[in-house]
């Protein structure tokens, strides 16, 4: 067993930070691609879910379809298809690994958080909304002070989940060679059959710290929630 914590200690700071001259990588890097994909995701989602809310039907249409389509498609052949299709040398743009997976990452998550604020729109109180033009707000001031604050109070619970839920995918990005958690413990263990009795100890000690930051997210999420209630909202609006 000793020897088993003795392979964890030295390959620890590569699993979280990666190799040296290959850094950021490793558990940092998985980190850094989940909330740069779901912070471009959102602001993707947000025109995405007014648009299907829309009474233009091919502006719906339209956006319909991109939710479905990037729903639809695995994540793992979307990664593929980015970085071998549209970021590949024939449109000249020669992407490297990690645009490419933070691009296919944030169209991935922008479908799904926009199915999450869509929902949560439908759902904002009427009389919230004609409170707050009854006070003179413009329509802009009423979208994002009433509709979309509400929104994400509401569905904060649905936007966690995808968040943890995309954090976990990012796993997936091993098939570009991005050098994630999952790409530097495979590197670690490399080829040397000598390694092999360290495998299971290996990638359960990534399982574990999968689940400490996804728990943490969880229970920071939670602990907001708490202190934000939807109900809330309508005076913190009228207080401005």
């Amino acid at each position: 067993m000793s020897d088993h914590i003795s392979f964890l200690i030295e390959k620890l700071p590569a699993l979280l930070f990666g190799f040296s001259g290959q850094r950021p990588g490793g558990l940092f890097l998985s980190l850094i691609l989940a909330v740069l994909a779901v912070a471009v995701g959102f602001c993707l989602a947000v025109p995405v879910s007014s648009a299907e809310r829309s009474k233009l039907r091919p502006l719906r249409w339209c956006a319909v379809a991109y939710v479905e389509f990037f729903r639809g498609i695995p994540l793992i052949l979307l990664l593929v298809l980015i970085h071998q299709g549209v970021g590949g040398v024939r449109f000249g743009l020669n992407w490297s690994p990690r645009t490419s997976a933070l691009v296919a990452l944030a169209l991935y998550s922008s479908a799904y958080q926009a199915e999450i604020l869509r929902a949560g729109l439908a759902a904002v109180p009427q009389e919230l909304v004609e409170s707050a033009r009854l006070m003179g707000s413009r329509p802009r001031q009423v979208y994002i002070l009433v509709r979309l604050r509400y929104a994400l109070r509401v569905m904060l619970p649905a936007f966690t989940g995808q968040a943890i839920s995309l954090f976990k995918d990012t796993s997936v990005v091993v098939v570009i060679g991005v050098a994630e958690v999952m790409t530097v413990a495979r590197m670690a263990l490399g080829a040397d059959v000598t390694n092999a009795p360290y495998w299971v100890t290996m990638y359960s000690f990534v399982g574990v710290l999968y689940f400490a930051l996804a728990f943490t997210l969880s229970r920071l999420s939670q602990r907001w929630e708490r202190r934000s209630r939807p109900s809330d909202l309508a005076h913190s609006f009228f207080s401005y």
